[in-house]
């Protein structure tokens, strides 16, 4: 399948709208593990958002592991929401849907969790996250992973 030069422009021109409204960008290292804790391993994501209002975060995110394995690329829509708890240490609730690439099975991915947003500055701020996820959907392997990264705003 390929996708039509046409197609790809219209996709940038929708999206450079939507982020032009207010966005950011979001970078995070961490830990995936199966249940249990067993087979943990390095995991990085990498996420673009547009802003829905100040508290809500809606975007796309990719990186490298899951649950399913380390060399897994989740491809997820994302939703990361501050609960106005705070001003400087504000609490987050986040999920994620979409299909996960791997060398042996690709399949559905989800995930659910939550941490703190701490405000570095007005436009920037440390994220720090944990949560579960469960890969091809409710029947394969679940996980836990932990992230620490950056929110960049504008």
């Amino acid at each position: 399948m390929s996708i039509s030069p046409r197609a790809v422009v219209i996709l940038l021109l929708a999206a450079s709208g939507i982020l032009a409204a207010g966005g950011a960008v979001t970078g995070s290292l961490g830990t995936q593990s199966t249940d249990g804790f067993g087979n943990i391993a390095f995991a990085y994501s990498v996420g673009v958002y547009g802003k829905f209002d100040e508290q809500t975060l809606l975007g796309l995110e990719s990186g490298q592991g899951t649950g399913a394995g380390s060399s897994t690329i989740p491809l997820t829509a994302s939703a990361l929401v501050r609960l106005p708890l705070g001003r400087v240490m504000l609490p987050i609730v986040k999920g994620e849907f979409g299909y996960a690439l791997a060398d042996t099975l690709s399949g559905f991915v989800w995930r659910f969790g939550g941490g703190l947003d701490i405000k570095n500055g007005r436009r920037s701020s440390l994220l720090v996250m944990g949560g579960y996820e469960k890969s091809y959907a409710l029947t394969g392997p679940g996980g836990w992973y932990t992230r620490f990264g950056i929110l960049l705003e504008w």
